[in-house]
């Protein structure tokens, strides 16, 4: 189970990284990149913690329940990042602002992860 974990845990970072870097490659445009990346994210995420439970279940000195709030406030931001990729990927140029906001949006989420 624990191996399980690891690799949703290398999954949602590599799709972390994948919003990063489609964010730095294209700065006019959704890149298709971002989206997928976005997605691999989001689906990651949610699977780490449904695997959180029954961690906590075998072990819960090692594996303390997840904090929903955390969880939660993490899910709006990729959620927000998504509902942008989606509505501006087919348009030939996108305003500085949505992709600064989408590129504050992904290193808020990291920030939260870091920190909280």
């Amino acid at each position: 189970m624990e191996m399980v974990r690891n690799i949703l845990l290398l999954l949602h970072l590599a799709g972390m990284a994948g919003i990063l870097i489609s964010l730095l490659r294209s700065r006019t445009t959704i890149a298709t990149g971002l989206v997928h990346s976005a997605l691999t994210a989001t689906v990651a995420g949610i699977a780490l913690v449904g695997i959180r439970y029954p961690l906590h279940n075998s072990d819960p000195m090692k594996w303390p329940l997840p904090d929903n709030a955390k969880i939660g406030m993490k899910l709006l931001f990729v959620l927000i990042i998504l509902a942008l990729a989606i509505a501006n990927r087919k348009k030939e140029t996108i305003s500085s602002n949505v992709w600064s906001f989408i590129g504050a949006l992904t290193i808020g989420n990291i920030i939260i992860a870091l920190v909280w």
